[in-house]
């Protein structure tokens, strides 16, 4: 390995310290640190250290065709330290700036899809509906018209049928109540039948 690609596989290493110190920090803050062992977090964080740690094998692939050194490891600590004394705040700050915007931004979106979209749809389906209700209200006033005109004549004849049935029913009830006298006096005469055979 020639000292161009070693020198090479510094800068890029001590560049990866600085992208691990990074990965680290924008990890922590989306996830958390655990306060107690979950089964969740262990699997997070053993995927987050393999998808880095194949970043970084990559990365080292593509420079001196992945021959691990000492200096390398050098390299990387150098990065990473450089970054937790130097680049850290700086890198929060900006992500949680980073963070603020990308949530204003998606509730602007919001507001823009429910003024533009959403607010005039359900105006469209109200309108519709209140004209789908007078049209229908207007179609049964119709309707219960003509079906008015229509059963008037059977109305009629049933009005004609019904006073013949309450006559019927008044009649039964006399002959009910005729029927209950007679028995009655029956009643008597068989009383002094029998009064006058003793």
């Amino acid at each position: 390995m020639t000292l161009e690609v070693q020198f090479e596989t510094m800068l890029v290493m001590t560049v990866m310290g600085i992208w691990l110190g990074v990965a680290v920090d924008t990890y922590h803050r989306f996830l958390g640190s655990p306060r107690q062992f979950k089964w969740v977090h262990l699997v997070n964080d053993l995927f987050f250290w393999c998808a880095q740690g194949l970043f970084l094998f990559y990365v080292l692939l593509k420079v001196n065709e992945g021959e691990m050194r000492f200096y390398v490891l050098l390299a990387l600590l150098l990065g990473y330290s450089t970054y937790r004394a130097l680049l850290q705040n700086i890198y929060k700050s900006v992500l949680e700036w980073m963070i603020r915007f990308v949530i204003a931004l998606y509730r602007f979106i919001v507001r823009l899809i429910v003024i533009f979209i959403i607010t005039p749809i359900k105006w469209l389906l109200q309108v519709v509906l209140a004209l789908c209700m007078i049209i229908l209200s207007t179609i049964w006033r119709i309707v219960y018209f003509f079906l008015r005109v229509l059963i008037a004549p059977l109305r009629w004849t049933l009005a004609k049928v019904g006073v013949r049935f309450t006559f019927l029913v008044k009649w039964k009830q006399n002959l009910y109540l005729f029927s209950e006298k007679l028995y009655s006096q029956f009643k008597r005469v068989r009383n002094w039948f029998k009064k006058r055979k003793e």
